[in-house]
Parts: C-alpha cells; structure tokens; sequence
C-alpha cells in the first residue's frame, strides 16, 4: 500500500453537491444517503427545469425526480434575481444576487437538483419580451442555454413558463422563449460551435414540456408529489416546501401538508414515438432510461458484447445491494457496492475505448461512478472533515488546519492518499504524520499549514471577477465555474480510500468552525480578503447647492492581518474639492480590529451640479495602497459570504431647498434607505420603534415616513395604525411608501383604496409623467418639479399603484408604460382632519440610493406638505 502523504493540487473543477451547509453536519449520510444514490444508480433519467428568477423553479417536480425517482435533476435559472427587494436586510443589486444564489443552494440541498446560471443581470421588471432582449443580447442568452443543455444532457426540458404574454413579466417570457430555442438549437452542430470545440457534444433532448401551474386546462400530464417516502418521513410535496422556503429574502415561506399533491405539465414537443392516443404516465414514457440503451448501435463486436455483459452484471449487483440494504444497516450492502463499484470501472474502461459511438454512456457511467464511490464511503461508515484555523485570511498570511477522518464502520480503511486543493501559488506543509489504514472507531486527525501567496486576489465569485456589461456577467473560459452558482472551495480536502477491496475518492471543503451559544455549531468557508478592508460612510449622498458647506464622511477600516498593521489613510475627492485632514494614521493592533476616521468634504462656492466621487486610499508600510472593502452576507438560513466593493462614496449635486426645522419620523420597512436621504437632505430623522409607535409622543413630528412594504414587515406598525390616523387628523402628514396587497386588503388607509391583481405598474424608467394638478404644492413648494426631474430614473417609474380610490384622494400624476392605458395612482394625496394622507407607489427607494435629484426634490416637496 502507498504511504498517505500530505500533498499539494491545484484547485478542481466545482463540484455542485461539494458545498457543505451551514451549521450543524449534512444529515445526508448513513442509510438516507446510500438509499437514495441506489435510487438513481444503473438507469438514465435526466429532467432540467428552466426558469427565469430563483423563485420560479418547480420545487415539487425537482424533489419528487430526484429523492422519489432517483432521476438527476437540474434547475436553470436565466438570473440571480438582483432586480428584486430584500425582505430580510440592505442587500440590493449584485448584493442581492449573491444572497439568493445562496438561497436556491440552500434549497437544491433539500430537494438534491443541481443548480445553473446563464450571465443575465436582472434588470428588475420588464412587460415584454422585446423590452427584456433590449438589456439581454438574445443570442448571448441562447448560449447560455445551450451550453447549460449540453453540459448535463437532460433527456427531458420542463420550460416554467410558456414563451408568451401569458407569463406577465418579460424576463418570464424570454425565460419560455430561450428554452423552446435551446430544445432546438442544443443538438445541432452548427450552433454555438465554440462549445463544441471546447469539448462538449450537441446534445437533442428528448422531450418538451412546461408548466401549466398558471394554466391548468392545458395539462397533459400530472407528476404525482404527495407521495410519502418511508425512508425520509416526509412526502416529496413537504420536502419541496421546505425547500420553497428558503427564498426568505423573496417572503417565500411555505406551510408543509400533508397528503396528495401534483405538478402539472403540459406535454410541447417530443421526438419518442408513442402509440397513438396512448396517455401519458410519466415524464419519461417512450424513453429507454436503461443504460442498455446506450449501447453503441452499430457493431462494435467484441467490445460491445462484453460492455454488455458488464452492465447487466452492474445492474444485477445494484439489486443485491439494494435487496441487501433492506435488511440491515447500510454496512449490509457493502460488499454488493464494492464490487459494482469494480464492475462499473470496467465498463467505463469498455466504453472509452469505444470512443465516439459510446460517449453518452461513458458520461452517464462516469457520473454513475461518482454517486457509487460516495455510497461505498456512506455504507461504511467513514465521515470526513476539513477545518481551518481561520476564515477571512489575508494576502501572506499563513494559517493551519485539520482534516479529520472518522472510522465509524466495523472494518478496517486504508489510506491511500491524501491531497489538499487549493488556489495555484498557495503552499502547504504537514504538520502530523498519517497512518496507511484507519481501524474502525478510530478517528484520524492530519494537521498541516497553508500559506497564501503576497498576491493573492481576493476570493470573489467569478462572475465578479470582470465588471458587468451590456446587462451581461462575464464568464472565464476554460473552467468548470461556467454557469455555476460559485466557483470551487478554496481549500478542499480529497483522499483516496481503501474500503472492501475497491479505492474511492471523498472530498470535503474547508471550513472554520466554531460554537454559538444560541445557535450551537456553526461553519464558515474560507475566504481570501484584503488585509485591510475600507468603506465610507455614507456611501451614496446628495449635496445641496448653496445650502451645504462641507459634510462629514467617515472611512471605517477593518483589519484582518494577525499581526496587525498599520499606515495612513486620506480621501481622493474631485479637483477643487478641500479634504480634512489630509491624511490621518491608522493602528489595526489584530485581526478583527476596527478603526474609523472622520474626514471633513468642503465643495468649490461654484460646484455645478454632476455626479462626484470620493474615494478611500489606506497605505501600508510594504507600500501598497488598499482600496477595497468587504461586507459580510449572513443570514441564519444560507452560507456565509462576502461581497467586495470598491470603497467610494457617490455624490450627487444639484439645486434643492427644504425647510432644516422640519421635524421627521421613519417607520422601518423592507430594505428602505430613505431615512438616510431625508438626513442627506440636511433634515433630523428620528426612527420610530415599537414603543414610540404604541406610545410615543407622535405631535413633536410634521411627518412621518413610512418604509416600503412595512405594512407587511413591521407588526408594530399594523398594532399603531389606528394611532397614527389620529395623529394626522390632528395635523400630522403621513407619506406611505409602496405596499402590497395586505395593506390594501387590511385597509389602513383613511378612506377606501384598492389594487388591482396584478398591480398597476411602470416599469419603464424613461416613461412620460404627466402632472395632473400643476398648481399643488407638491410640485410647487419649495421645489418648482418639471419634467427635467423625472429624467433619470432608474429601474422603473413604480409599483403597486392602486387602480381605485375614494374621492377625497386627489390623483396628482399620470405614468405609463408605452402602449398602455394611463395610470393616475402612483401619486395620491388626501385631506384627514387636519392633516395629510400621502400613498406614493414611485419607486423612491430605487431612485434616492441612486441619487437621482428629481426624486430628491420630489421628496422634499412631499415632505414639506402641510394640512
């Protein structure tokens, strides 16, 4: 037997199901987890749902493929879904990505499908296909698709959404569209011939269908989910409910029922023959999913009879190790899955040397041999870890870890070899020697040390790595983080295992770990940072012409070297633009220290208005200049991540007034910034919490400002709404940002209004805004608004206007998308006593992060808005 020895790789290929969940172990080990890849061993079963956001993928049909059919099931989604709102934290743009890129892996854990990306950037709400292939370059989409069809080869596509107006938005329609093209396009040659040459093979899919979750006349066939599965105590239809509901930051929660439940299909294309008006039964009636199937069809000879026999005798072994895991404890099937395992290789030996006729089945057996491996280790009892000392390491910085390997079996292991994948450049050193075997109930432990190189980059998601463009993330060439959710750990653990006569391979990434009171064990991946992290505070901020000397912005700093470091920082600000201090020292004594610095901005008497920049530049002794920061992703429910940003504050300059003595109150919602912008505009804001709701003193306030959604996420409010009508009618004027739909239906407003469903909406930034009432002092007082203010918007003009509303509210703009009928309920204004009633669906809280000066002066005008 080779001696095991601590060695050195560069870092593989991301392998979906290698990402280890956060908290406590992966329950999926032990007899589940040899349950379930015996499900799927030995047959071809290949199903690939395509949808356009992470919420839209079918999580029943995904849990009943994959834990009830043992079918390999995949989920596609055309975006990261940055467009949306966080119902849960400030996440938005790119930020809001990673946070529901993470939140479809939390999900994929639970109903097992792999997940996929193509490079669109979700652009936020469209109407049209047109309008969404106007950000989405058509045929750069259409690779994606394709690529993502020929890497996993699915025998069949379920397309969520149907390609037409139907589906509402327009990126759902693109959705439907590019998967209709991609059924096509991915098994011909001629299209996308770079993929090709790349090493991947036109692929035909055998069959089309799509949802008809939203068009239940149209269904052909429906997949059965409520099924309870004996092994897993829960019925598909529940598992895909717990998985539904880890789209938290989308308010996705969902109840698990119990009892009968099903997905319903539509049947759009196939190329199987069936008998004529014979019913469909399955996804996969009329398609051979045994690997006999897969048999080259021409004479192969010799070759051919013998992979043959090799794969009759791998399914029969199968049967044995399944008839014998019914029967014992997963150990039982041990020797059956040993010698499949044998069995296998063989064939997979047979049919390389086959060459091209049998490149499907040497796929599927490859794959075959991966899930068979991991059943090998599962059924005997090995479990295997990796942890590091630290997780945010630092350019230079060595740290040390452990790989544990517990023996939890009754027989005896042998160690192969022992590898640790990292970035190229790092090194690594073994700190413990390592036995050739593990006795059962032993629990090795390997210790080594890493170094990371002076010039490491920081450890950003590769589809970061290069700025956006065109509405599109740009992709290396030449790697397996193509359409990916992540890239691969950054350090990862691989041994090679003696176990009943065959050698497999496990893997486990590693993570720091430590233990939460509250929480009990938590993990975190390792990621590569720089040694001091920068932010200014604010980060975007408006500067009011002639009314604003000079402000303050604060540059916090963050250190993560171990030893400390120290230097000196200062703000790069605009030609003309005065800076105080210049230049201030810093100490960052230990990793994990923080530091903050306040620099006094003073603009030119003659700054015109534009948009400016300020940047943060710390300087270290080694002489290098650090103008990065980092802010961490952490949510109970999903991964820990982080996401880089440069550290620059964005300002906008331009022409508004507003009274400084306006006295204003906040009332939290879902992810609103619009107290910052109020306090940008030189005015206090106070941020009412639930006892000043219940019971503070509401009469030392003009306005109170109510954050988007907080109907919905701010209970205080919903148990204060009574008060605070009484508050305006004595005088008080109360601005209602966007709600949904429960506000309307719970009606807290003064007089009746209503939303149609779906809302009213404008989704096009640039559409004509009429003013209605020109005289109102909405538009008049400080501020005179024109239409210059409405230019520049981002996104969209609005959302969740009403459609109708009692007499009392007067209806100050008219907005809508083009072709489309008027809209008159993005700006409502009403008397109640003495005071004001204010319900504005504009969508401020896109528009003042963005500093758009229209919104600005639009804003200070409501604010000033008296009964």
């Amino acid at each position: 037997m080779k001696k095991a020895a601590l060695m050195l790789v560069a870092a593989a290929l991301f392998s979906p199901g290698a990402a280890a969940p956060q908290g406590a172990v992966d329950p999926s080990h032990g007899l589940i987890a040899v349950s379930q890849a015996l499900k799927g061993l030995g047959s071809v079963k290949r199903v690939l749902v395509i949808g356009a956001h992470p919420d839209d993928e079918d999580t029943a049909l995904l849990a009943v493929m994959v834990r009830g059919h043992g079918a390999a099931a995949a989920y596609l989604s055309v975006n990261r879904g940055e467009g949306g709102q966080n119902l849960l934290g400030p996440e938005l743009g790119v930020g809001l990505g990673i946070v529901r890129t993470e939140e479809l892996l939390a999900a994929r854990r639970l109903d097992g499908a792999v997940q996929y990306f193509t490079r669109g950037y979700d652009f936020g709400y469209s109407k049209s296909a047109e309008e969404t292939f106007a950000f989405w370059p058509r045929d750069s989409l259409l690779a994606d698709v394709v690529y993502v069809v020929r890497r996993f080869r699915p025998q069949v596509i379920v397309s969520i959404f149907s390609g037409t107006s139907r589906d509402g938005h327009g990126q759902h329609q693109v959705a439907g569209i590019l998967a209709r093209e991609a059924y096509d396009a991915a098994g011909d040659p001629d299209r996308f011939p770079e993929q090709l040459a790349a090493g991947l093979a036109a692929w035909s899919p055998l069959k089309l269908y799509r949802s008809t979750r939203f068009d239940r006349a149209a269904t052909t066939l429906r997949v059965e989910t409520g099924t309870l599965d004996l092994v897993l105590g829960r019925s598909y239809h529940q598992i895909a409910m717990a998985s539904r509901s880890q789209h938290r930051s989308q308010d996705m929660g969902r109840i698990e029922t119990l009892g009968p439940a099903a997905t319903s299909l539509e049947l759009v294309d196939t190329r199987v023959k069936t008998a004529a008006g014979a019913e469909e039964k399955s996804i996969f009636d009329g398609i051979d999913t045994t690997l006999a199937g897969l048999l080259p069809p021409v004479t192969a000879g010799k070759t051919r009879d013998e992979l043959a026999a090799r794969l009759a005798e791998y399914r029969a072994l199968l049967k044995q190790a399944r008839d014998a895991l019914g029967h014992g404890a997963p150990a039982t099937a041990l020797p059956q899955l040993s010698t499949a395992l044998a069995t296998l290789r063989a064939a997979i030996e047979l049919a390389a040397r086959s060459g091209d006729p049998a490149a499907d089945l040497h796929f599927v057996l490859t794959e075959d041999e991966g899930k068979l491996g991991s059943a090998v280790v599962e059924a005997a009892g090995v479990i295997i870890d990796a942890f590091s000392d630290d997780d945010l390491v630092v350019p230079g910085q060595s740290f040390e870890g452990e790989l544990q390997i517990w023996n939890g079996g009754d027989r005896r292991v042998g160690l192969e070899t022992l590898n640790l994948r990292v970035p190229d450049g790092w090194k690594s050193e073994a700190l413990s020697a390592v036995p050739d075997t593990i006795a059962p109930g032993t629990l090795l432990r390997a210790r080594f040390r890493l170094t990371v190189p002076e010039r490491a980059e920081p450890s950003r998601p590769y589809f970061l790595r290069v700025p956006l463009t065109s509405g599109l993330y740009a992709w290396p060439n030449g790697t397996g983080e193509r359409a990916m959710p992540f890239g691969p750990p950054v350090v990862e653990a691989e041994v090679e295992l003696s176990i009943a006569g065959a050698v497999v391979e496990a893997r486990a990434e590693t993570v720091y770990r430590f233990a939460d009171q509250a929480r009990g064990e938590v993990r975190w991946p390792i990621r590569v940072v720089p040694a001091v992290s920068l932010s200014v505070t604010p980060d975007a901020s408006v500067w009011p012409i002639g009314d604003v000397a000079s402000q303050i912005y604060t540059v916090s700093l963050r250190g993560e070297a171990p030893n400390g470091l120290s230097g000196r920082i200062w703000l790069e600000a605009p030609p003309g633009w005065e800076v105080s201090p210049e230049a201030a020292g810093f100490e960052l004594p230990n990793a994990g220290r923080t530091t903050a610095v306040d620099f006094r901005v003073e603009a030119p008497a003659d700054i015109e208005p534009a948009a400016y920049q300020l940047t943060a530049v710390a300087e270290t002794p080694d002489g290098q200049s650090h103008r990065l920061g980092y802010s961490i992703i952490e949510y109970p429910h999903i991964r820990r991540n982080v996401f880089f940003a440069s550290a620059t504050a964005r300002i906008s300059a331009f022409q508004v007034e507003i009274d400084p003595e306006l006295r204003v109150a906040f009332v939290p919602g879902a992810g609103d910034a619009a107290a910052e912008a109020i306090k940008g505009l030189g005015v206090p804001v106070d941020v009412l919490d639930v006892r000043a709701l219940a019971s503070g003193d509401l009469s030392r306030y003009d306005v109170v400002v109510l954050g988007i959604r907080a109907y919905e996420t701010n209970a205080a409010l919903v148990a204060s709404n009574e008060r605070l009508l009484e508050w305006v009618e004595a005088g008080g004027t109360l601005i209602v940002q966007y709600q949904q739909y429960d506000y309307f239906r719970g009606s807290f407003a003064p007089y009746p209004m209503r939303a149609r469903f779906p809302h009213d909406r404008v989704s096009d930034e640039r559409a004509l805004v009429s003013v209605l009432l020109p005289d109102h002092p909405a538009f008049n007082q400080p501020n005179r608004i024109g239409p210059a203010d409405f230019d520049g918007w981002v996104q969209e003009r609005g959302l969740y206007f009403p459609n109708e509303w009692d007499d009392r509210y007067q209806a100050l703009l008219e907005v809508s998308d083009p072709g489309e009928e008027p809209k008159r309920g993005s700006l409502l204004v009403a008397p109640y006593g003495s005071g004001l009633y204010v319900y504005t669906g504009l969508a401020l809280f896109r528009q003042l992060p963005a500093g758009v000066p229209g919104a600005y002066r639009l804003l200070a005008n409501l604010l000033s808005l008296s009964g």
